[in-house]
């Protein structure tokens, strides 16, 4: 392990990867390039300029990225071998609210299929949407008279746009619709910015979230770019608080030095560090994406995991009233998450020493002329740096008092994504003693209402300003479910679960140990922290020095429970959200907790659906999917920013290795 130096000093070491920017691949999942993003879309566009039933104009793309080869190959492939490059490109043309999905050969530029979905599929809101309908409500003369009645100007207004949730449309205006229900649809908000943009300090920006104007959404047709209802139920005062902080508290400089260099070694976006190995990508929709991740153990790279990532995240807001109640959000699959990516930096998001990985991905118009390639910069969006970590184990010599000890060490992967008032980091942690941490770290604004003096058991109140104008932020739960394709000592596993137990029959009454009961079939468990209960990935054909077969453990550290009723539409959408374990066959195409289409679900899709019917899992391909949450019954303190709030849970070796791994790292202090 190299030297880290703590020192109160003004040093900056922070190393960019400029990655995807050559059009040669080197690696089966290395993710699109420029040219192969432009390559996508004119092969694209061709095809369907050729076929006089599909649509040449008006046309958006909700994804474009690459299509992943299939495990098997991309598990026996080595550097120097040849692999195809496909590409698949979500295609909505919106007037006529069709949606298709084209997969291309980048390499021989041709279309390989083209396969349209049923009416009514939805993929996620692009951001040319969030621009659209904007300018749809403020050409809406009822939007301007209700800001007016209101004494707010509307230029100062911010739109929060959002996907439509589970209200349907009254049936009096669906009916006037060509598309009726499923029509493509948004539903805004309204937040007060006080001034315009360009005439606000960007070192002290205003926060329109902490200003809501209370009692109106706006839904507009996405088909024909309209305003088709707006609700206007409560009138409420705004709020002046600016969301800015007055910095009063300067805090000492504490800087990273590494004089020996980092242990963090890279080579494209092949990771090494100490003992561990894995391949990083930034997705447009899950963000961070960790392939084929291994540990060295006496020489030999041990597989753990072939794929690792954020799968969902569902939102309930649980306050009853009918400008609420369509809040559940799934902003993975609704707003395509890692395009939210926000870029780190130095001192602000991560520490001096990160190295900072960059992303290349796609426009939702396509290529244009200010834009030929039709993709977009990410710059500094993955982080990787080394950490102190407190004690990684010590002992005591009972007789001579002399202590051996370590200090610890660890890696962090991370990014983090804005998704409106919410903003989330993803921590990847990886240890020296062979565990994996993942941590979530939720902070941003409440998405806060304007009420009055009335109590509210569903909302509390968070902010008044000397005017006595008070918000409220409604309470809330966070579902975060990471899809985990464990392969541990190969992808041939078992699936045990373990829990403690007091042992009533031995005599004693201490007794206590742990039961244990193999999962045979795909299906689901719930938590139970009166017993500790964890779960085993085991390999099927390793055993460890004890005849046991070598295993990862997954440990919840944080969980929550929904508290919506059973048939909730937004929980008929999330059934990851009922239990927090979930296990399946590996299948390809099997990626997302909720399906990969939950904008507008008419139909709960995902995990419910890949466990129906329940197939044989024992000796075989296991994916597990683990569901974190958090329940926010908001404070006072929340206000008017959040300060960040940790969930997660953890990958631990249990019989992996033959002893504590960490043993062989030397005395820094020596």
């Amino acid at each position: 392990m190299k030297t880290a130096v703590l020192v109160y000093a003004c040093v900056c070491v922070v190393a960019s990867v400029c990655a995807n920017l050559a059009s040669a691949a080197d690696h089966p999942l290395e993710p699109l390039s420029k040219s192969e993003i432009q390559t996508a879309f004119t092969t694209t566009l061709a095809r369907f300029k050729a076929d006089e039933t599909l649509p040449d104009e008006a046309l958006r793309y909700s994804m474009v990225a690459l299509v992943e080869p299939p495990k098997s190959f991309v598990l026996s492939w080595s550097p120097g071998k040849p692999f195809a490059r496909k590409a698949s490109v979500q295609v909505l043309h919106y007037p006529s609210n069709r949606f298709w999905v084209v997969e291309l050969d980048l390499k021989k530029k041709k279309v390989t299929k083209v396969e349209q979905r049923p009416m009514g599929t939805q993929p996620a809101v692009t951001s040319e949407e969030f621009v659209a309908a904007e300018e749809a409500i403020r050409a809406y003369e009822p939007f301007t008279k209700a800001m007016q009645a209101r004494g707010l100007n509307p230029d100062y207004v911010y739109v929060d746009v959002w996907a439509p949730g589970d209200a349907e449309l009254p049936e009096d205006i669906a009916a006037k619709l060509p598309n009726g229900q499923r029509t493509r649809l948004v539903r805004c908000l309204l937040f007060y910015r006080g001034a315009k943009v360009e005439d606000e300090n960007p070192k002290a920006p205003q926060n329109p979230y902490d200003r809501p104007i209370e009692g109106i959404v706006l839904t507009v047709d996405m088909n024909t770019r309209t305003v088709i209802e707006m609700t206007d139920t409560v009138t409420r005062p705004v709020i002046n608080e600016t969301g800015n902080a007055s910095t009063s508290r300067k805090l000492k400089p504490l800087v990273v030095q590494q004089p020996e260099g980092s242990d963090i070694h890279l080579e494209g976006r092949l990771v090494r560090w100490h003992r561990w190995q894995f391949y990083v990508v930034l997705h447009p929709r899950e963000g961070l994406v960790l392939y084929d991740v291994r540990f060295q153990d006496k020489g030999v790279w041990r597989p753990i995991a072939y794929r690792m990532s954020l799968s969902e995240i569902y939102v309930p807001y649980g306050l009853g009233d009918s400008n609420w109640v369509w809040r559940s959000a799934f902003d993975v699959g609704e707003y395509n998450a890692g395009t939210l990516a926000q870029s780190l930096e130095a001192n602000r998001d991560v520490p001096e020493n990160a190295q900072l990985i960059d992303a290349t991905f796609f426009s939702d118009v396509g290529t244009s002329a200010d834009n030929p390639t039709g993709s977009v910069d990410f710059p500094a969006t993955i982080a990787l740096y080394e950490r102190d970590a407190g004690l990684l184990w010590t002992r005591t010599d009972p007789s001579a008092y002399d202590r051996d000890t370590r200090y610890a060490r660890e890696l962090v992967a991370t990014w983090n994504c804005w998704i409106g008032n919410y903003i989330y980091g993803f921590d990847w942690i990886f240890k020296l003693d062979g565990s994996i941490e993942v941590k979530v770290n939720l902070t941003g604004t409440t998405l806060n209402r304007g009420t009055d003096a009335t109590a509210e058991a569903s909302a509390a109140k968070v902010g008044k300003d000397a005017n006595g104008t008070i918000v409220s932020a409604p309470n809330h739960q966070h579902f975060l479910n990471f899809r985990l394709d464990l392969d541990v000592d190969g992808p041939t596993n078992t699936l045990m679960e373990m829990e403690a137990a007091n042992l009533p029959n031995t005599g004693f009454k201490n007794s206590f140990g742990a039961t244990m009961a193999h999962l045979e079939s795909e299906g689901y468990r719930d938590v139970n922290p009166y017993g500790s209960r964890h779960w085993h990935v085991e390999s099927a054909t390793n055993k460890n020095a004890y005849g046991k077969f070598t295993s990862y453990a997954l440990e919840p550290s944080t969980f929550a429970f929904p508290y919506s009723a059973p048939d909730f539409p937004g929980l008929l959408r999330a059934e990851f959200a009922r239990h927090a374990f979930w296990y399946t066959r590996y299948k390809e195409g099997e990626v997302y907790a909720a399906g990969n289409y939950p904008n507008q679900g008419a139909s709960p899709d995902g995990v419910g659906v890949y466990t129906t019917p329940a197939e044989p899992i024992h000796g075989d391909d296991i994916v597990v999917w683990y569901t974190t949450g958090f329940t926010h019954l908001a404070k006072p303190e929340d206000y008017p920013v959040m300060p960040t709030e940790s969930i997660g849970f953890k990958l631990q070796p249990r019989g992996f290795f033959a002893q504590n791994p960490a043993l062989e790292i030397s005395d820094q202090g020596e």
